[in-house]
């Protein structure tokens, strides 16, 4: 059905005359004419009956007049959906592991709004390192903001944050007061680690490779969360990279000075999605701001 016609049928309805529904369309009365025959035949009825010198709707027409203005209604608000998005508005969606995505993410786009006239909207999701890196990959989320993977050649990796290694202790442990320690002095302790399941697992092997020993583990956790709870109930310390928020929970994040390492944090999206002028104004903000 040919939304054109649809259109000259919905001023025509409401003008009631010929004349004046082409003057309004800035067509032709014979070009109205013919759109309106076009739309009668493909629908197999008449849509008007003469009423003096005008037209009037009848009860075909009627029923098309409802259906007409929903149907142009809904592609208007579409058209200028789209519209805003190539002008710069629409909606981001991005993904970020859930401590980080909690403080990093909503700081990022208040200084992007800032300092933007955008009017666009952003949709914030908080999951595990590889959910977020699937959902990339399957267009769920334009940006996400997660640790290393094993990354595959469809996606765009960018370097984004250094995490300090810290050990995370209670406020009455013995290390709790120390400035800094070695990793060396965290081994007398029994601690809480990551578990096989988590991203960041192989992360912290490296990083424990480095004065080839192990720790004495009391708990093997794959979220981050539940080990800072842990940590909180008197079942070890745990050596991780420093997470936001660490010291409002009641905890003491101690810097380890040797052996010097660092964790990345990583912004990805999909090498072949489509970029909305909104998502490339972002993710331009974002490379900005890479701390490194």
């Amino acid at each position: 059905m040919n939304l054109e016609h649809l259109r000259y049928f919905l001023v025509l309805s409401r003008c009631e005359h010929y004349r004046q529904a082409a003057e309004e369309l800035c067509i032709s009365q014979p070009g109205l004419s013919h759109a309106i025959s076009a739309l009668e035949e493909e629908l197999g009825v008449p849509l008007f009956r003469k009423k003096g010198r005008n037209i009037v709707l009848n009860q075909y027409g009627q029923i098309l007049r409802q259906d007409a203005e929903k149907i142009i209604a809904m592609v208007d608000k579409t058209t200028e959906s789209f519209s805003n998005i190539t002008s710069g508005g629409g909606i981001i969606h991005i993904a970020g592991v859930t401590r980080m995505a909690g403080l990093l993410l909503p700081q990022l786009v208040r200084h992007f709004k800032d300092q933007s006239d955008t009017d666009g909207d952003f949709h914030f999701y908080t999951d595990m390192t590889p959910q977020v890196v699937q959902g990339v990959r399957d267009g769920r989320y334009n940006i996400g903001f997660c640790f290393k993977q094993d990354w595959k050649d469809d996606l765009e990796v960018v370097p984004f944050q250094k995490q300090e290694m810290v050990v995370i202790v209670k406020p009455d442990h013995p290390l709790a007061g120390r400035e800094s320690v070695t990793l060396h002095e965290t081994l007398e302790y029994p601690q809480i680690v990551f578990s096989n399941k988590s991203a960041i697992k192989e992360s912290m092997d490296e990083f424990w490779s480095n004065i080839e020993e192990k720790p004495i583990v009391s708990y093997e956790i794959e979220q981050d969360s539940l080990i800072t709870e842990m940590i909180y109930y008197d079942f070890g310390i745990a050596v991780l990279p420093k997470f936001p928020n660490i010291e409002k929970q009641g905890l003491v994040a101690i810097p380890i000075s040797d052996p010097q390492w660092n964790n990345t944090f990583y912004m990805i999206r999909r090498k072949d999605a489509f970029r909305s002028p909104l998502e490339k104004e972002f993710f331009g903000f974002c490379l900005e701001r890479r701390d490194l």
